[in-house]
């Protein structure tokens, strides 16, 4: 097996498209990684600091406004604040009193517009009781949306009383943006371009050269040399993916530092979400899905194109559904079809769709949510492959030659 492994891990390596494909994704994906370093911030079409500048006075002012409950206090304080510059235009940055006693709260007015305040927000009437008041409409408004079960429901209403109220600030701009577009998103994206790419030739090749009944005649053509194929394809992509996820967690420290491992979820990303979730654990069961996704991807791809004989084929079948993915909407009141589309990877690994979906599943009495099931699924998903792929590789014969 050992033999067989490293001669399949040279032929993918070895080809031209697969190398030229990983130096292109690895090109975008050191940009994407490194992304939020680069670049200027203008005022008024005047030069005002780099995104570096930028980042590091951020970071310095999230962490010494760390550990402070977003209550009627801080609210006060940014009211005092903010009562000192004018805002009807942009002249106000320019100023001392902007950079040393209102800058420091841009991070929490931003996160309280992107909570839903929309244009009802105003920092002038706002309260802890009206926040959170808003909070439990926009969480009651969630459970409508994904029309949730009377069982259900109870099931968040009991996460939801272990969520703490008032929320406390943390800065943790790398989890956030580890865990939006720009993070495991993006390189879902990239690694099924590459399996696309590099993996649906690992059994099309021989249909395609025509060499495909010297290997199964051979004494182990029927069995390992199938295990051999899988395991070398689905190895070459899984050390893929973790240089990116590691380019990633490299770039976003680098730009924003490593603070926020501890922040809440609710503090951060999504407020009406009721399981007591910190941004460190979201990040590591994010990256932990796009790994066993991407296995089962490659799987997938290497034994569709087994099937179709076709490596054309199964390129072309694996980047559609990456698309349709994305640009089918499946509404919730569609039911299983819906919670079943925001299981494909490319949907799951997006936070505000598939990983933060209320919907459970039911295991024998067991409610599991979208990331806790997801990876039992991928799993099955992977054995059943392996397993059909398996009769259909050893009961292939070769014929019209």
């Amino acid at each position: 097996m050992r033999t067989l492994m490293g001669y399949e891990i040279k032929k993918i390596l070895m080809k031209k498209s697969t190398l030229v494909t990983f130096l292109v994704l690895l090109a975008v994906q050191i940009v994407m990684a490194f992304s939020g370093s680069l670049g200027s911030t203008y005022v008024e079409d005047v030069f005002y600091e780099t995104h570096m500048e930028r980042n590091r006075t951020d970071r310095e002012n999230g962490i010494a406004l760390s550990d402070r409950p977003m209550d009627d206090a801080l609210f006060a304080e940014m009211r005092d604040a903010y009562a000192k510059i004018d805002r009807s235009t942009q002249d106000y940055k320019w100023t001392d009193t902007y950079r040393n006693e209102v800058r420091k709260y841009e991070d929490v007015e931003n996160r309280l517009k992107y909570w839903g305040l929309g244009s009802g927000y105003s920092l002038d009437n706002m309260t802890q009781e009206a926040l959170y008041g808003l909070r439990e409409q926009s969480r009651d408004s969630m459970w409508e949306y994904y029309e949730l079960s009377d069982r259900e429901v109870a099931y968040w209403q009991e996460k939801d009383a272990r969520v703490q109220i008032p929320f406390t600030y943390e800065y943790a701009q790398a989890y956030d943006s580890f865990t939006g577009m720009s993070g495991c998103y993006m390189i879902c994206m990239l690694i099924t371009f590459f399996i696309a790419i590099s993996m649906v030739t690992v059994f099309a090749e021989e249909h395609t050269r025509k060499t495909d009944q010297l290997i199964l005649c051979t004494r182990y053509g029927r069995t390992k040399v199938y295990g051999a194929k899988l395991l070398s394809g689905s190895l070459v992509v899984f050390v893929v993916n973790l240089l990116f996820v590691a380019l990633e967690l490299l770039g976003k420290f680098f730009s924003y530092g490593t603070e926020g491992f501890d922040a809440s979820i609710q503090s951060v990303i999504a407020p009406w979400y009721s399981y007591p979730l910190s941004m460190g654990q979201a990040l590591l069961m994010m990256a932990g899905l796009l790994l066993l996704s991407s296995l089962m991807v490659a799987v997938f791809a290497m034994l569709l194109a087994e099937v179709l004989r076709s490596s054309i084929g199964a390129m072309a079948i694996l980047i559609g559904l990456l698309f349709a993915a994305r640009l089918v909407p499946i509404a919730p009141s569609l039911g299983v079809l819906s919670q079943a589309w925001n299981y494909l990877p490319i949907n799951m690994l997006k936070a505000d769709q598939g990983f933060l979906d209320m919907r459970l599943v039911n295991i024998f009495g067991l409610q599991l949510n979208s990331w806790q099931f997801a990876p039992i699924l991928y799993l099955l998903i992977i054995v059943l492959l392996v397993l059909v792929g398996g009769k259909i590789y050893r009961n292939y014969q070769v014929s019209g030659r």
